[in-house]
């Protein structure tokens, strides 16, 4: 990827009408478009979202050299290390690891096995940790390949796990380390590797890089003392913070015979090209309201995208699509609705008993599985809809009104850890090819305003990319995880200062059942009270530098009335019914995953199954924006 050196003096926006996403894309003279994704964990997270790390540091003699400031590479380290430790939440388990700390020359025997687990994971070792770090000095080789091996395995095989490797060099020992990077991810993929290279260049620096791509992580530079520490205490942050997903482990069946499942959340794996999985709610009483969503972060490096579909005995009854690009991990999520009312609705008797299919089919990709995440939730029969907006559907998109000074905010990767936001003003950073989201919870009758500005860039990293940062991505998802549409109102607006995005929300009002009826890109849910969600991505380029940015969020109205139920019943997207009774189906747990199904379960064939999905697409072009209806969706930069 050659680095961007000039910046369009116009800027585009697309209002992407599938992915719900405004882009902000600053094409440069001989710039070619970068690519990432994600894959989520396949395990259930913890309600803290915290994964399990482990910290691999790089022993070797190299290690000893001058890293600028006054201080060797070690003693930068050391110092990060020690801020890396006093900062870590009480409840995130973390180990470290070290290689190169025992034998001398790769010509002694034992030089590629040279690695030590020198504190284990757990919560309660934070002074053996820091003990360790003193005791950190620089020794032998840099035996990579079995290192990285060894840390998964300290690791275990299960839930949310994270390597950060510390390196200054290239590896001195067999088999590439790329390749096992690769490895250990295709065979756990809820496992992810970051890395921070201590002054490197040429192919110690594209080694490590690789390592983190294979890995499902991130690269970052690190040039000087000062680098080492801001990179470390970032790269942690984020690592023990992974994306997750959370539910039970499930294997879908085909569309003729569907896996039963009941309200609740479920993972399961997806292969590429049109693979889809079904599965079947059966519902007892008349007038209820099924939701289901579906989310992943898709395959490294390809447009991906989902599709899901309720089928009930007479037709289909709900249906959503959504795509992300190539070159962010920004989550895709997707929502279908069957009930009474609804633009969505495509069939009569959508609210009555009966058995109901699910299916979930994966729009694009190679060949990899990929995880995913599927929710059920049964909203009892609505007796009064409560609060209803004086013009429904209408949003007001103005720029969100605050006050006071800027809060930091660490920005979460996935829905479990997303950090929450409120009224005001926020601060924080992302690198190039993160994905951040916020939740910001809102009321029936309240609406969100919400402007995302990046500054102009200054002094070096004004040289990287020009005065604006490349592929600006914001995204507004709904309490099941959906992706929304953007009003028509929302703009990308670059200026001599700063780069400002601009959205906003309709109010919340369980009368808005007919999303044709949304003045808005795309449409979206908002009829559903609770933790609404921003997500706000770069695309990837070759560099690492920290991006700073505001938040500024306004939340229009008070709390209003909320929908009344048949039979007293109250009920939300994240607690469910809790008062009066709906009945649902009957147990699942007899027909979910077989016995021998671990944490990475597969279905026994992806390609056998059937679904289709048509996918709409919107791309961007200098000065216009032009719809694209096809198989998938390209946003695509032109040279201006």
């Amino acid at each position: 990827m050659q680095i961007r050196r000039h910046l369009i003096t116009l800027a585009v926006l697309v209002v992407a009408t599938c992915t719900g996403a405004i882009v902000a894309t600053t094409p440069a003279q001989g710039a070619s478009a970068g690519s990432v994704g994600a894959t989520g964990a396949l395990a259930s997270a913890e309600d803290d979202g915290y994964g399990r790390m482990i910290l691999l540091l790089d022993s070797s003699g190299s290690m000893a050299e001058p890293a600028g400031g006054g201080q060797t590479k070690i003693q930068a380290a050391r110092t990060a290390l020690h801020t890396v430790v006093t900062g870590l939440p009480d409840e995130a388990q973390v180990g470290l690891r070290v290689f190169g700390a025992k034998v001398f020359s790769r010509k002694d025997a034992g030089a590629c096995t040279d690695t030590q687990l020198v504190v284990e994971p757990g919560t309660d070792n934070r002074d053996q940790l820091s003990d360790a770090i003193d005791d950190y000095e620089p020794y032998g080789e840099t035996p990579i390949p079995h290192a990285l091996e060894e840390a998964a395995k300290d690791l275990g095989n299960e839930g949310a796990r994270s390597i950060v490797l510390v390196s200054d060099g290239e590896s001195t020992c067999d088999p590439d380390p790329c390749k096992v990077a690769g490895q250990l991810q295709g065979n756990g993929i809820d496992l992810q590797i970051d890395v921070v290279g201590l002054s490197v260049s040429g192919d110690a620096r594209r080694q490590l890089q690789c390592i983190a791509e294979n890995g499902n992580g991130t690269y970052y530079d690190a040039n000087d003392a000062a680098d080492i520490e801001s990179r470390l205490t970032r790269v942690a942050e984020r690592a023990i913070r992974p994306f997750t997903l959370t539910g039970q482990p499930i294997v879908g069946g085909p569309e003729t015979s569907p896996t039963p499942v009941t309200v609740g959340e479920y993972i399961d794996t997806l292969g590429p090209n049109n693979a889809s999985k079904s599965y079947v709610f059966t519902r007892t009483t008349a007038g209820t309201t099924l939701r289901a969503s579906a989310l992943t972060q898709g395959e490294r490096g390809y447009v991906d995208g989902l599709t899901i579909e309720i089928f009930g005995p007479d037709g289909r009854c709900g249906y959503g699509l959504t795509t992300r690009t190539l070159d962010v991990r920004e989550i895709t999520g997707v929502e279908a609705i069957a009930g009474a009312e609804g633009g969505a609705t495509l069939a009569e008797g959508c609210d009555q008993p009966g058995d109901y299919r699910v299916t979930v089919t994966r729009s694009q990709g190679t060949t990899a599985k990929v995880p995913f995440g599927l929710r059920l939730t049964e909203e009892p029969p609505v007796e009064d809809v409560g609060f209803t907006a004086p013009t429904a559907g209408q949003v007001d998109v103005t720029p969100p009104q605050v006050s006071g000074a800027a809060q930091g905010v660490q920005g979460g990767a996935s829905f479990a850890n997303a950090t929450p936001i409120g009224p005001g003003a926020w601060s924080s950073t992302v690198v190039p090819g993160e994905s951040l989201l916020y939740r910001l919870p809102l009321e029936f009758g309240q609406a969100a305003k919400i402007g995302v500005e990046f500054p102009k860039a200054k002094g070096a990293t004004a040289g990287l990319f020009g005065r604006f940062p490349p592929g600006v991505h914001i995204a507004l998802y709904d309490p099941m995880g959906g992706q929304l549409g953007h009003p028509s109102g929302a703009t990308f607006v670059g200026k001599p200062d700063a780069v400002r995005l601009l959205t906003a929300t309709p109010p919340v009002s369980r009368e808005l059942t007919d999303l044709s009826g949304f003045k808005l890109n795309g449409g979206g849910d908002f009829t559903t009270s609770g933790d609404y969600y921003l997500g706000v991505s770069v695309q990837k380029e070759d560099y690492t530098v920290e991006l700073p940015f505001t938040i500024d969020v306004e939340v229009v109205g008070d709390a209003a009335q909320a929908p009344t139920y048949a039979g007293g019943a109250t009920w939300t997207v994240a607690d469910g019914t809790t008062e009066g009774e709906v009945t649902t189906s009957p147990d699942a747990s007899e027909s979910s995953a077989p016995d021998d199904t671990d944490a990475t379960p597969v279905a026994g064939s992806d390609d056998d199954s059937d679904g289709s999905a048509t996918m709409l697409g919107v791309g961007a072009g200098v000065l216009g924006v032009v719809a694209l209806v096809g198989a998938l969706l390209l946003w695509r930069r032109r040279q201006a």
